[in-house]
Order: structure tokens, then sequence, then C-alpha cells
């Protein structure tokens, strides 16, 4: 009984399938794709700013434990969160700056940070290049921080 119930699904299926097959042939008709009409498309594309952030330890002569700084990367357009933490031994104060003798069209600075003080700047990555941070501190004699080694690299990219 289940192998006739098998054999007339089959037969029936079949059936179908030529039936179909025969009204396409006699209608005379093709399978068509539709196509949109010839209308000039415009995409809005809505771009989110993203906020980098990232956090500098400004220490002896360096930022992050190193004797420069991480390379910093972001798009025109994103905002740039720096949560900076004075991480320099005994007295000593380091800063952040980004302005014209990085050289960049950019001005920021932090405050001078002592060990275990915190400040967190934000600014608007509004020009595409690639410019030095470093930190302004100079003694009276002596090299400066910068002339140390504590300074980084800022890009910031087209999208």
């Amino acid at each position: 009984m289940l192998m006739q119930s098998k054999l007339v699904m089959a037969v029936v299926a079949l059936a179908v399938s030529a039936g179909l097959g025969a009204f396409l042939l006699i209608s005379g008709t093709e399978p068509t794709q539709q196509t949109a009409p010839d209308v000039a498309k415009t995409t809005t594309e809505t771009v989110v700013p993203r906020v980098v952030e990232l956090t500098l330890y400004l220490n002896d002569y360096g930022y992050n434990a190193s004797r420069s700084g991480p390379t910093i990367r972001a798009f025109v357009g994103d905002t740039i969160r720096l949560r900076l933490v004075g991480n320099g031994s005994g007295p000593v104060v380091h800063d952040f700056v980004l302005d014209d003798k990085s050289p960049s069209p950019y001005s920021v600075k932090s405050e001078r940070l002592r060990r275990g003080q915190v400040q967190v700047i934000e600014f608007t990555a509004s020009f595409p290049g690639s410019f030095k941070y470093y930190c302004s501190v100079a003694p009276f004699a002596g090299p400066s921080h910068r002339d140390r080694g504590q300074e980084g690299v800022i890009e910031i990219l087209q999208k």
C-alpha cells in the first residue's frame, strides 16, 4: 500500500511538471527578469563619526612606557578622546601637545600632570595628515622632554 502511494505521488508530480512545460511551450512565453525603471539612483550614505579613545600614560620622556608614543589613527570627522595619566617619577610633570610646532593645524594642549593626576581631552579630527604630538616641558638647562624622545604620531586619514 505504501509503495502504491509513492507511485501515485510520483505520477502526479510528473503530470504537473509536464502540464506546466506544455503550457509554457504553447503560450510562447518565456520567463523574464524584471528590471527596475530607468531612474537615476541616489544613495545617501550615513556616516556616523567614531569616537577613538586611548589612554596615554605620561611617563619619563615617553608615553605608555616607551621612549616615544603609540601611533594614534583616526578618520576625518572622528572624535579623539584621550585619557591622560601622569606617570612620571618624582616631581616631574608631563603634558600632551598637538599644535603649530608639531607642525599641525590643531591647537590641543593638556595641563601639566604629576604622577597620579588624570585629564581627559577631546577634539575633532578635522584636518587630514600625519602630525607629531609631544611633551612641551623644557627645563631651564638641558634638553626638552621632546628632545629626549617624548613624542608620537597621530594620523588623520580621509574616509
